[in-house]
């Protein structure tokens, strides 16, 4: 197969995020050091989509991460189960 063209991926890459912008090495959410966090564990629960932007406006307000704004409203609202 002499005449078939090889997979550019750089070709790809770009096509798909834009010709001036390179990939993002860190990102916002980045899995925590099990020795700093091993009390915490992940779940996955569905949101009302107006509760989910709520959270995030209040993260971003308050300058903390998504996981601590969704923390610190559930300590709150379960006080009594403490």
């Amino acid at each position: 197969m002499a005449g078939k063209p090889k997979f550019d991926q750089e070709a790809a890459f770009k096509s798909i995020i834009g010709q001036g912008r390179e990939p993002v090495e860190d990102s916002a959410e980045q899995p925590a050091p099990r020795s700093k966090y091993k009390d915490r564990v992940q779940r996955s629960y569905f949101l009302d989509r107006d509760v989910d932007k709520a959270l995030r406006r209040m993260a971003l307000e308050e300058e903390k991460t998504l996981t601590e704004a969704v923390n610190d409203v559930l300590r709150k609202g379960l006080e009594k189960y403490f």
